[in-house]
Protein backbone atom coordinates (compact mmCIF):
# COMPACT_ATOMS: atom_id res chain seq x y z
CA UNK A 1 0.00 0.00 0.00
CA UNK A 2 2.70 2.27 1.02
CA UNK A 3 4.66 1.58 -2.51
CA UNK A 4 1.32 2.03 -4.56
CA UNK A 5 0.34 5.62 -2.77
CA UNK A 6 4.84 6.22 -3.31
CA UNK A 7 3.78 5.63 -6.86
CA UNK A 8 1.00 8.13 -7.71
CA UNK A 9 2.56 10.23 -5.93
CA UNK A 10 5.33 9.88 -7.79
CA UNK A 11 4.15 9.58 -11.09
CA UNK A 12 1.66 12.36 -10.02
CA UNK A 13 4.45 14.67 -9.53
CA UNK A 14 6.17 13.93 -13.09
CA UNK A 15 2.67 14.93 -14.05
CA UNK A 16 2.59 17.98 -12.45
CA UNK A 17 6.30 18.70 -13.53
CA UNK A 18 5.51 18.05 -17.13
CA UNK A 19 2.48 20.65 -17.25
CA UNK A 20 4.94 23.36 -15.99
CA UNK A 21 7.58 22.94 -18.02
CA UNK A 22 5.05 22.94 -20.63
CA UNK A 23 3.33 25.92 -19.55
CA UNK A 24 7.00 27.39 -19.71
CA UNK A 25 8.06 26.20 -22.84
CA UNK A 26 4.40 27.64 -23.57
CA UNK A 27 4.79 31.12 -22.04
CA UNK A 28 8.61 30.94 -23.76
CA UNK A 29 7.58 30.81 -27.09
CA UNK A 30 4.60 33.16 -26.43
CA UNK A 31 7.10 35.84 -25.21
CA UNK A 32 9.36 34.89 -28.66
CA UNK A 33 6.66 34.96 -30.94
CA UNK A 34 5.94 38.29 -29.61
CA UNK A 35 9.39 39.53 -30.04
CA UNK A 36 9.54 37.79 -33.72
CA UNK A 37 6.07 39.53 -34.22
CA UNK A 38 8.16 43.40 -32.99
CA UNK A 39 11.14 42.42 -35.36
CA UNK A 40 8.86 42.19 -38.03
CA UNK A 41 6.93 44.87 -37.63
CA UNK A 42 9.59 47.16 -37.32
CA UNK A 43 11.36 45.95 -40.10
CA UNK A 44 8.40 45.94 -42.10
CA UNK A 45 7.78 49.62 -40.45
CA UNK A 46 11.79 50.78 -41.87
CA UNK A 47 11.03 49.39 -45.44
CA UNK A 48 7.92 51.21 -45.87
CA UNK A 49 9.42 54.06 -44.23
CA UNK A 50 12.28 53.77 -46.95
CA UNK A 51 10.26 53.19 -49.43
CA UNK A 52 7.91 56.38 -48.70
CA UNK A 53 11.14 58.60 -48.68
CA UNK A 54 12.41 57.35 -51.80
CA UNK A 55 9.41 58.23 -53.37
CA UNK A 56 9.18 61.18 -51.56
CA UNK A 57 12.51 62.22 -53.29
CA UNK A 58 11.32 61.06 -56.42
CA UNK A 59 8.57 63.32 -56.52
CA UNK A 60 10.24 66.28 -55.24
CA UNK A 61 13.08 65.85 -58.35
CA UNK A 62 9.71 65.58 -60.91
CA UNK A 63 8.30 68.53 -59.46
CA UNK A 64 11.58 70.34 -59.49
CA UNK A 65 11.61 69.15 -63.35
CA UNK A 66 8.46 69.98 -64.03
CA UNK A 67 8.57 73.66 -62.54
CA UNK A 68 11.73 74.14 -64.18
CA UNK A 69 10.10 73.43 -67.34
CA UNK A 70 7.49 75.33 -66.83
CA UNK A 71 9.43 78.20 -66.06
CA UNK A 72 11.85 77.55 -69.41
CA UNK A 73 8.49 77.76 -71.06
CA UNK A 74 7.36 81.19 -69.26
CA UNK A 75 10.42 82.68 -69.92
CA UNK A 76 10.35 81.93 -73.50
CA UNK A 77 6.77 82.97 -74.12
CA UNK A 78 7.11 86.06 -72.61
CA UNK A 79 10.18 86.64 -75.34
CA UNK A 80 8.31 85.20 -77.83
CA UNK A 81 5.58 88.22 -76.13
CA UNK A 82 8.16 90.85 -76.07
CA UNK A 83 9.79 90.62 -79.97
CA UNK A 84 6.20 90.18 -80.82
CA UNK A 85 5.07 93.38 -78.97
CA UNK A 86 8.32 94.55 -80.43
CA UNK A 87 7.30 93.81 -83.71
CA UNK A 88 3.73 94.82 -84.09
CA UNK A 89 5.13 98.47 -82.61
CA UNK A 90 7.32 99.03 -84.87
CA UNK A 91 5.36 97.56 -88.14
CA UNK A 92 2.83 99.65 -86.73
CA UNK A 93 5.13 102.89 -86.42
CA UNK A 94 6.65 101.98 -90.00
CA UNK A 95 2.73 102.06 -91.47
CA UNK A 96 2.13 105.19 -90.09
CA UNK A 97 5.21 106.93 -90.94
CA UNK A 98 4.43 105.58 -94.21
CA UNK A 99 1.41 106.86 -94.60
CA UNK A 100 2.26 110.37 -93.17
CA UNK A 101 5.08 109.87 -96.12
CA UNK A 102 2.65 109.34 -98.86
CA UNK A 103 0.21 111.96 -97.27
CA UNK A 104 2.84 114.63 -97.32
CA UNK A 105 4.09 113.55 -100.82
CA UNK A 106 0.24 113.74 -101.98
CA UNK A 107 0.08 116.89 -100.47
CA UNK A 108 3.04 118.41 -101.96
CA UNK A 109 2.28 116.98 -105.24
CA UNK A 110 -0.77 118.52 -105.06
CA UNK A 111 0.63 121.64 -103.80
CA UNK A 112 3.25 121.85 -106.65
CA UNK A 113 0.75 121.02 -109.49
CA UNK A 114 -1.95 123.64 -107.64
CA UNK A 115 0.78 126.22 -107.81
CA UNK A 116 2.95 124.99 -110.98
CA UNK A 117 -0.26 123.48 -113.18
CA UNK A 118 0.97 125.09 -117.28
CA UNK A 119 -0.31 124.14 -119.66
CA UNK A 120 2.56 122.12 -120.90
CA UNK A 121 2.33 120.05 -117.59
CA UNK A 122 -1.24 119.39 -118.52
CA UNK A 123 -1.04 118.32 -122.06
CA UNK A 124 1.72 115.73 -120.46
CA UNK A 125 -0.48 114.62 -118.02
CA UNK A 126 -3.73 114.57 -120.39
CA UNK A 127 -1.42 112.20 -122.87
CA UNK A 128 -0.28 110.17 -120.49
CA UNK A 129 -4.18 109.40 -119.38
CA UNK A 130 -4.67 109.01 -122.99
CA UNK A 131 -1.69 106.73 -123.50
CA UNK A 132 -2.88 104.40 -120.27
CA UNK A 133 -6.31 104.07 -121.66
CA UNK A 134 -5.04 102.95 -124.95
CA UNK A 135 -2.23 100.58 -123.76
CA UNK A 136 -3.15 96.98 -124.61
CA UNK A 137 -1.89 93.77 -123.51
CA UNK A 138 0.50 93.09 -126.32
CA UNK A 139 2.40 95.83 -125.22
CA UNK A 140 3.18 95.05 -121.92
CA UNK A 141 7.10 94.36 -121.16
CA UNK A 142 6.37 90.92 -120.15
CA UNK A 143 4.21 90.30 -123.35
CA UNK A 144 6.71 92.09 -125.53
CA UNK A 145 9.54 90.14 -123.53
CA UNK A 146 7.59 86.67 -124.96
CA UNK A 147 7.42 87.56 -128.00
CA UNK A 148 10.26 89.03 -129.02
CA UNK A 149 11.62 85.67 -127.64
CA UNK A 150 9.13 83.77 -129.76
CA UNK A 151 10.56 85.53 -132.87
CA UNK A 152 14.42 85.64 -132.24
CA UNK A 153 14.05 81.25 -131.64
CA UNK A 154 11.81 81.12 -134.45
CA UNK A 155 12.41 83.68 -137.25
CA UNK A 156 15.84 83.27 -139.36
CA UNK A 157 14.98 86.60 -141.05
CA UNK A 158 17.10 89.51 -140.23
CA UNK A 159 14.30 92.15 -139.96
CA UNK A 160 12.43 90.00 -137.51
CA UNK A 161 15.71 89.32 -135.81
CA UNK A 162 16.15 92.49 -135.50
CA UNK A 163 12.69 93.70 -134.29
CA UNK A 164 13.24 91.37 -131.72
CA UNK A 165 16.33 92.68 -130.27
CA UNK A 166 14.79 95.77 -130.04
CA UNK A 167 11.79 94.97 -128.26
CA UNK A 168 14.65 92.90 -125.63
CA UNK A 169 16.91 95.85 -125.46
CA UNK A 170 13.79 97.75 -123.85
CA UNK A 171 12.05 95.24 -121.60
CA UNK A 172 16.03 94.09 -120.28
CA UNK A 173 16.71 97.59 -119.73
CA UNK A 174 13.16 98.18 -117.63
CA UNK A 175 12.19 95.35 -115.92
CA UNK A 176 14.28 93.09 -113.76
CA UNK A 177 11.60 90.21 -114.29
CA UNK A 178 12.21 90.35 -118.00
CA UNK A 179 15.73 89.53 -117.62
CA UNK A 180 15.03 86.33 -115.15
CA UNK A 181 12.56 85.19 -118.35
CA UNK A 182 15.74 85.92 -120.43
CA UNK A 183 18.01 83.86 -118.78
CA UNK A 184 15.51 81.42 -117.78
CA UNK A 185 15.17 80.84 -121.67
CA UNK A 186 17.04 79.89 -124.40
CA UNK A 187 17.56 83.38 -125.83
CA UNK A 188 20.39 84.03 -124.49
CA UNK A 189 22.62 81.01 -125.93
CA UNK A 190 20.62 82.22 -129.33
CA UNK A 191 22.34 85.50 -129.32
CA UNK A 192 25.61 84.11 -128.87
CA UNK A 193 24.86 81.72 -131.66
CA UNK A 194 23.53 85.00 -133.58
CA UNK A 195 26.82 87.70 -133.01
CA UNK A 196 29.11 84.03 -133.69
CA UNK A 197 27.09 84.09 -137.58
CA UNK A 198 27.18 87.95 -138.08
CA UNK A 199 29.59 89.60 -140.18
CA UNK A 200 31.19 93.22 -140.70
CA UNK A 201 28.10 94.67 -142.67
CA UNK A 202 25.88 97.59 -141.47
CA UNK A 203 22.83 95.16 -140.99
CA UNK A 204 24.78 92.81 -138.87
CA UNK A 205 26.24 95.58 -137.07
CA UNK A 206 22.78 97.03 -135.83
CA UNK A 207 22.20 93.05 -134.93
CA UNK A 208 25.70 93.20 -133.01
CA UNK A 209 24.75 96.14 -131.32
CA UNK A 210 21.71 95.61 -130.56
CA UNK A 211 22.69 91.72 -128.85
CA UNK A 212 25.48 93.26 -126.77
CA UNK A 213 23.03 95.85 -125.38
CA UNK A 214 20.68 93.11 -124.48
CA UNK A 215 23.49 91.23 -123.17
CA UNK A 216 24.78 94.16 -121.18
CA UNK A 217 21.35 94.81 -119.45
CA UNK A 218 21.01 90.93 -118.67
CA UNK A 219 24.92 91.40 -117.09
CA UNK A 220 24.01 94.35 -114.98
CA UNK A 221 21.35 92.59 -112.67
CA UNK A 222 23.22 90.75 -110.13
CA UNK A 223 20.85 87.69 -110.31
CA UNK A 224 21.01 86.91 -113.85
CA UNK A 225 24.93 87.52 -114.46
CA UNK A 226 25.77 84.13 -114.29
CA UNK A 227 23.64 83.14 -117.03
CA UNK A 228 25.33 85.66 -119.27
CA UNK A 229 28.98 84.17 -118.28
CA UNK A 230 27.67 80.27 -118.56
CA UNK A 231 27.27 80.29 -122.03
CA UNK A 232 29.63 77.85 -123.49
CA UNK A 233 32.50 79.92 -125.27
CA UNK A 234 31.06 83.07 -124.78
CA UNK A 235 34.47 85.38 -123.26
CA UNK A 236 35.66 83.92 -126.66
CA UNK A 237 32.79 85.34 -128.52
CA UNK A 238 33.43 88.72 -126.65
CA UNK A 239 37.39 88.83 -126.91
CA UNK A 240 36.76 88.01 -131.20
CA UNK A 241 34.43 91.05 -130.85
CA UNK A 242 36.63 93.28 -129.43
CA UNK A 243 39.35 92.46 -131.91
CA UNK A 244 36.85 92.42 -134.73
CA UNK A 245 36.05 96.08 -133.78
CA UNK A 246 38.63 97.11 -132.12
CA UNK A 247 39.44 99.94 -135.34
CA UNK A 248 35.39 101.03 -135.23
CA UNK A 249 35.99 102.06 -131.46
CA UNK A 250 35.88 105.78 -131.33
CA UNK A 251 32.25 107.15 -131.61
CA UNK A 252 32.80 108.57 -127.99
CA UNK A 253 29.12 110.75 -127.84
CA UNK A 254 27.01 107.79 -130.20
CA UNK A 255 23.56 108.45 -130.16
CA UNK A 256 23.05 104.71 -129.57
CA UNK A 257 25.23 104.79 -126.22
CA UNK A 258 28.41 103.83 -127.54
CA UNK A 259 30.34 101.80 -129.96
CA UNK A 260 30.67 97.64 -130.26
CA UNK A 261 33.88 97.94 -129.27
CA UNK A 262 33.23 100.06 -125.46
CA UNK A 263 29.73 98.03 -125.05
CA UNK A 264 31.26 94.68 -125.48
CA UNK A 265 34.48 96.28 -122.70
CA UNK A 266 31.54 97.15 -120.10
CA UNK A 267 30.06 93.62 -120.73
CA UNK A 268 33.73 91.33 -119.95
CA UNK A 269 34.27 93.88 -117.28
CA UNK A 270 30.75 93.29 -115.53
CA UNK A 271 31.11 89.83 -116.07
CA UNK A 272 34.54 89.63 -114.49
CA UNK A 273 33.39 91.90 -111.18
CA UNK A 274 33.53 88.49 -109.61
CA UNK A 275 36.64 87.56 -108.41
CA UNK A 276 36.31 83.51 -109.03
CA UNK A 277 35.07 84.60 -112.69
CA UNK A 278 38.00 87.22 -112.83
CA UNK A 279 40.28 84.28 -112.08
CA UNK A 280 38.88 81.48 -115.25
CA UNK A 281 38.92 84.25 -117.64
CA UNK A 282 42.54 85.14 -116.62
CA UNK A 283 43.28 81.08 -116.74
CA UNK A 284 42.15 81.45 -120.92
CA UNK A 285 44.85 80.86 -122.78
CA UNK A 286 44.73 83.86 -125.36
CA UNK A 287 42.57 86.56 -122.95
CA UNK A 288 45.83 88.23 -121.02
CA UNK A 289 47.73 88.44 -124.07
CA UNK A 290 44.46 89.58 -126.12
CA UNK A 291 43.13 92.40 -124.01
CA UNK A 292 46.98 93.52 -123.53
CA UNK A 293 47.80 93.86 -127.41
CA UNK A 294 44.07 95.75 -127.53
CA UNK A 295 44.87 98.18 -124.50
CA UNK A 296 48.42 98.97 -126.91
CA UNK A 297 46.25 99.84 -129.89
CA UNK A 298 43.87 101.81 -128.91
CA UNK A 299 46.14 103.47 -126.77
CA UNK A 300 48.34 104.02 -129.39
CA UNK A 301 45.07 105.80 -131.68
CA UNK A 302 44.34 107.70 -128.50
CA UNK A 303 47.52 109.05 -128.07
CA UNK A 304 47.86 110.12 -131.97
CA UNK A 305 44.25 111.26 -131.84
CA UNK A 306 45.61 113.98 -129.03
CA UNK A 307 48.37 114.99 -130.45
CA UNK A 308 45.86 115.42 -134.09
CA UNK A 309 43.40 117.91 -132.10
CA UNK A 310 46.59 119.47 -130.26
CA UNK A 311 47.69 120.59 -133.29
CA UNK A 312 43.88 121.25 -134.46
CA UNK A 313 43.73 123.28 -131.27
CA UNK A 314 47.29 125.09 -131.59
CA UNK A 315 46.02 126.60 -135.14
CA UNK A 316 42.89 127.47 -133.69
CA UNK A 317 44.29 129.17 -131.11
CA UNK A 318 46.74 131.23 -133.25
CA UNK A 319 43.53 131.99 -135.42
CA UNK A 320 41.27 132.69 -132.61
CA UNK A 321 42.77 133.36 -129.64
CA UNK A 322 40.82 130.90 -127.32
CA UNK A 323 42.59 127.83 -126.09
CA UNK A 324 41.21 124.44 -124.84
CA UNK A 325 43.25 121.30 -123.05
CA UNK A 326 42.30 117.82 -124.53
CA UNK A 327 40.39 115.27 -122.27
CA UNK A 328 42.48 112.74 -120.76
CA UNK A 329 40.73 109.49 -120.16
CA UNK A 330 40.25 108.34 -116.40
CA UNK A 331 41.41 105.49 -115.17
CA UNK A 332 38.40 103.29 -114.20
CA UNK A 333 39.32 100.80 -111.14
CA UNK A 334 35.57 99.27 -110.57
CA UNK A 335 32.92 98.58 -112.05
CA UNK A 336 30.80 98.17 -108.69
CA UNK A 337 28.70 101.23 -109.68
CA UNK A 338 27.36 100.14 -113.04
CA UNK A 339 23.33 99.67 -112.10
CA UNK A 340 20.98 98.60 -114.36
CA UNK A 341 18.58 101.46 -115.44
CA UNK A 342 15.55 100.59 -113.05
CA UNK A 343 17.95 101.55 -110.13
CA UNK A 344 17.73 105.52 -109.67
CA UNK A 345 20.36 106.43 -107.47
CA UNK A 346 22.95 109.27 -107.95
CA UNK A 347 26.28 107.38 -108.00
CA UNK A 348 24.97 105.27 -110.97
CA UNK A 349 27.91 105.11 -113.64
CA UNK A 350 26.73 105.17 -117.05
CA UNK A 351 28.30 103.00 -119.73
CA UNK A 352 31.54 104.03 -120.96
CA UNK A 353 31.98 105.09 -124.36
CA UNK A 354 35.52 106.31 -124.87
CA UNK A 355 37.44 103.00 -126.15
CA UNK A 356 40.44 103.70 -124.00
CA UNK A 357 38.62 104.30 -120.41
CA UNK A 358 36.68 101.01 -121.15
CA UNK A 359 39.56 98.80 -122.19
CA UNK A 360 41.31 100.10 -118.84
CA UNK A 361 38.22 98.94 -117.05
CA UNK A 362 38.63 95.53 -118.47
CA UNK A 363 42.32 95.42 -117.07
CA UNK A 364 41.73 96.87 -114.08
CA UNK A 365 38.96 94.54 -113.10
CA UNK A 366 41.01 91.82 -114.31
CA UNK A 367 43.81 92.98 -112.86
CA UNK A 368 46.36 92.68 -115.56
CA UNK A 369 48.86 95.00 -115.54
CA UNK A 370 49.26 98.02 -118.30
CA UNK A 371 52.60 97.68 -120.42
Amino acid sequence: LCFTAAAYHHISAIKIQRAYRIHLMLKLAQNQISSVLIIQRWFRAKIQRKRFLRDCQRIIQLQRVIRGWLSRRTAAAIVIQRNVRRFLGCRRRRKFAVGIIKFQALWRGYSWRKNNDTARTKALRCGIEKANEKSREENKLCNRTAIAIEYLLKYKHLSYILAALKHLEVATRLSPLCCENMAQSRAIFTIFVLIRSCNRSVPCMDVIRYSIQVLLNVSKYERTTQAVYDVENSIDTLLDLLQMYRGKAGDKVSEKGGSIFTKTCCLLAILAKDSKRASEIRSLPRAVPCIQSLYKLTARKHKMDAERTLVKQKTNTLLTGISSVPVTPLRIKTVSRIKPDWVLRKDNMAEIVDPLQAIMMVMDTLGIACY
